[in-house]
């Protein structure tokens, strides 16, 4: 009769008290050591600190304009503007509110459905 894994999944053990299976998922410090492995994960921030205070800064300038602009600014529309459109992209300078454009919902998703007619108009750049 085969030997059983000590953790009760049932799997056979040829080896070790413990199936191949159930070595991959234990989180025992001694198993951990002898694999070479930590028990403690160390937490990676998910952006810097540099970024951090650039995206403080955008979220000030982008909150103040939002409050500037409540109506849509595409055409003659007179919904109200949810959505921060940028005209030039997100990436260069986030808090230059000259590439601003607050947009409801709608008008937003048709900038970029209709990238020609959006960079003739001045909505794209």
């Amino acid at each position: 009769m085969a030997k059983v894994c000590l953790c009760g999944c049932g799997y056979p053990v040829f080896s070790n008290k413990y199936a191949k299976y159930c070595q991959n998922k234990r989180t025992d410090d001694k198993w951990l050591s002898k694999q070479g492995k930590s028990g403690i994960k160390k937490r990676i921030n998910p952006i810097s600190d540099k970024k951090a205070e650039e995206l403080k800064v955008y979220r000030e300038v982008r909150d103040k304009y939002m409050s500037e602009h409540e109506v849509c600014e595409y055409g003659n529309c007179t919904a109200l503007a949810n959505d921060l459109h940028h005209k030039a992209g997100r990436g260069i300078e986030l808090s230059n509110s000259k590439n601003f454009m607050a947009v409801c919902r709608n008008h937003h998703t048709y900038i970029h459905l209709h990238p020609k007619e959006s960079r003739s108009l001045g909505y794209l750049i």
